[in-house]
């Protein structure tokens, strides 16, 4: 569902999708696996620094097939049209495509590239790994998000999983996860992991303020948004930290 691997299919039913947001990290810890591998194989080859650059731009996005940044555009459609609520919930549904999202991916892309352009020539490769960390705390906190934030549609994929899942189970799941994550970020790297931990938690307080006064609750669109906006976070936080 959440990258485009190729995994064992089984059927969706309520009994299967219990604990399915459980291993929505995991996608996070493989996406970093693949960012790794990139990182490596850049230094080993000597890429130019706008290659590895864009490299490291592309593989969030390869790995989970857009799915995520289809939801930040249409939350950015939707939010920027300042209509009332139920016509911004009917934007989400919109299959097509506003100038506010076309606009928001671009300086999404643009920033999240820039980023990077600055932080590689500069960046260690142990503080590359923990770096990494980012991708499985904005899943963390998606996955939390479902079991305990309210729901703003009473149809749509997000309310299928969150009315499917062991909302107990997976809330403390994800606390115990966000617990040894941030434990092992901090120890390895200190200040950064601080950041990069404090980055997270900032951005997720700010996604259910939002995701509340705009929609009522969350949706499968602005779920994705939050993990774009989580990701280029860490990214902001790390290039001042």
């Amino acid at each position: 569902m959440f990258s485009i691997l190729p995994v064992p299919q089984i059927d969706w039913n309520e009994k299967n999708m219990r604990f399915m947001m459980c291993a929505f990290p995991f996608v996070g810890g493989v996406t970093g696996f693949f960012c790794v591998l990139f990182y490596q194989f850049s230094v080993f080859a000597h890429l130019p620094l706008p290659l590895g650059a864009l490299g490291l731009t592309l593989i969030p996005v390869l790995v989970t097939g857009g799915i995520h940044i289809d939801g930040f555009m249409d939350t950015i459609d939707a939010i920027s049209s300042r209509a009332p609520r139920e016509k911004k919930l009917e934007i989400l549904k919109d299959s097509h495509c506003g100038a506010f999202a076309v606009l928001g991916c671009v300086l999404y892309f643009l920033s999240y590239f820039s980023f990077l352009f600055v932080i590689l020539p500069r960046i260690s490769f142990r503080n590359f790994i923990i770096l990494q960390s980012v991708f499985v705390f904005s899943r963390i906190l998606s996955a939390f998000a479902v079991a305990v934030f309210p729901v703003a549609k009473n149809s749509g994929l997000l309310h299928t999983f969150s009315s499917a899942s062991h909302k107990r189970f997976t809330a403390f799941w994800c606390m115990i996860s966000l617990f040894l994550v941030s434990f092992i970020v901090i120890v390895y790297g200190k200040f950064l992991g601080i950041a990069l931990t404090a980055a997270s938690l900032s951005v997720f307080c700010w996604y259910f303020v939002v995701s509340v006064r705009n929609f009522g609750g969350i949706t499968g669109d602005t779920a994705g948004a939050f993990v774009q906006i989580c990701e280029i976070a860490g990214l902001f936080i790390f290039l001042f930290v």
